[in-house]
């Protein structure tokens, strides 16, 4: 019985490069690690990194390196795209808090109030970008991300390595992901769009009623004040909205156990 080391450690780098081109391109688009402020050989590093960690868990999952150059390239690009299938997602929810900061600014009186959005690396509203960096936030201070790793690995049952895409089902899934963040982000407004009609139709009335008076420089300020108010008040509350659908996207797609 004769000992083979060469195929042994072509094999296992086999296994690292397929684990690491997944993971590497989840964390190209993963919120948080992903985003360009992040150096990109800070994500180089921790992709090598958690690659390595899992290897051991996920090599029994992998197949064994096939004889054609062909067909291993086939199997890098099915990791690449299954990558950035996972770390797609995870930047589609994350954009249900920018839709949600700019609806909830253009309802209390602040759409044109616009500064950098990290996250998305150009301008948008200042309610849009810090429910953007409080995501952030959330995903690493509480059981999201440990949830978005369990994913990752879950994912290996989901998408099988060596074998290619369900295109139309991942078509379909993200069509319906983004039917349910555009509907999560009109839950987590609709006090502000109640707020925005009350006050629409208090100034109509108040024109019809009293046409000298300049009701815009009445009412502007405050709206501003009462809908900064209950952004303050219900701030807590829409975060942990989003995070619950955040996790229930990922049981669904992954069958993964809750974690918050």
């Amino acid at each position: 019985m004769t000992f083979d080391l060469g195929a042994l450690v072509s094999g296992q780098l086999f296994t690292y490069l397929l684990v690491f081109c997944r993971i590497g391109c989840l964390f190209m688009l993963m919120p948080g690690i992903g985003d360009l402020y992040v150096p990109a050989r800070i994500r180089l590093q921790l992709a090598l990194f958690v690659s390595f960690v899992l290897l051991p868990l996920l090599a029994p999952q992998i197949p064994p390196m096939p004889d054609s150059t062909l067909r291993v390239a086939e199997y890098i690009l099915i990791e690449v795209g299954t990558g950035l299938f996972i770390g797609f997602i995870m930047r589609l929810l994350l954009s249900t808090l920018e839709v949600a900061g700019m609806l909830i600014a253009l309802q209390i009186g602040l759409s044109n109030a616009m500064v950098l959005n990290p996250t998305i690396q150009t301008q948008g509203s200042i309610t849009g970008t810090l429910l953007s960096m409080l995501g952030i936030v959330l995903l690493f201070e509480s059981g999201l991300l440990d949830m978005t790793l369990k994913a990752f690995v879950h994912s290996y049952t989901v998408f099988k390595p060596g074998v290619f895409l369900a295109i139309a089902d991942m078509t379909q899934f993200v069509s319906q992901g983004i039917n349910e963040s555009f509907s999560l982000a009109l839950r987590l407004v609709a006090p502000f769009m109640i707020l925005g009609i009350v006050f629409q139709l208090t100034g109509g009335l108040m024109v019809k009623m009293i046409p000298q008076m300049q009701i815009f420089f009445v009412l502007a300020p405050l709206q501003i004040l009462f809908g900064l108010s209950i952004f303050a008040a219900s701030i807590g509350t829409i975060m942990g909205v989003w995070g619950k659908g955040y996790e229930e996207i990922f049981m669904r797609m992954f069958n993964v156990a809750p974690s918050i």
